[in-house]
């Protein structure tokens, strides 16, 4: 009897042993699957350098994936494709041949399995003009001084030849040159003096 009840208690004990590690092989495969699910699952997306025609979009991952952007004009029709060239956890990817003023709906997929915002696509407006086409500031021409009409021009030295003529004026006293031209004694009336008296000045 002892020697029947011996296998019986043998077997049991195996059985058991041999459920608790199936049980434990089970939920360790199976929190791997959880837990690499989420580990795939895009975090931090963030849209930047919008431009006129082109976007930068950058995700992370808690494992190496490698991700597909699928992108379009309509949330319903996502047509374009911008695939990652390596796998990687730090993701970012350009967006280009974009048109302007433009709203865009994208999401990324990741080997089968698509991820989007919460059920609905990220999205994203590309800009009206470019940051770097503002207008800038037509070059000025130098500024060239111009003669105002009621301004003299200047007048190059005159070189009045010593004759006989002019050397009839070579009077030194207010009263002589008054007399000479009826007016006042200046500096000026002394120069004026000598042009009057002289027949023709060579300029």
């Amino acid at each position: 009897m002892h020697n029947i009840k011996l296998p019986k208690i043998a077997a049991i004990g195996i059985g058991t042993v041999l459920a608790i590690l199936l049980i434990y092989i089970g939920f360790q495969l199976f929190s791997n699957v959880f837990t690499r699910a989420s580990d795939m699952e895009p975090r931090d997306v963030v849209v930047s350098d919008i431009g006129q025609n082109s976007v930068k979009v950058s995700w992370s991952t808690g494992i190496e994936t490698q991700g597909v952007i699928e992108y379009g004009t309509t949330p319903t029709a996502l047509n374009f494709f911008a695939p990652e060239s390596a796998r990687t956890k730090s993701h970012q990817q350009d967006l280009t041949l974009l048109s302007p003023n433009t709203t865009y709906y994208f999401q990324i997929r990741i080997g089968e399995k698509k991820y989007d915002n919460g059920g609905v696509p990220w999205t994203f407006t590309t800009r009206l003009t470019s940051d770097a086409g503002e207008a800038s500031p037509a070059p000025t021409q130098p500024v060239i001084p111009t003669t105002s009409a009621n301004q003299p021009t200047p007048v190059q030295s005159v070189e009045v030849p010593a004759t006989s003529e002019t050397q009839g004026c070579n009077e030194t006293t207010c009263a002589a040159i008054k007399a000479k031209l009826g007016q006042g004694c200046t500096t000026k009336d002394y120069m004026d003096c000598i042009v009057k008296t002289t027949p023709s000045a060579a300029p």
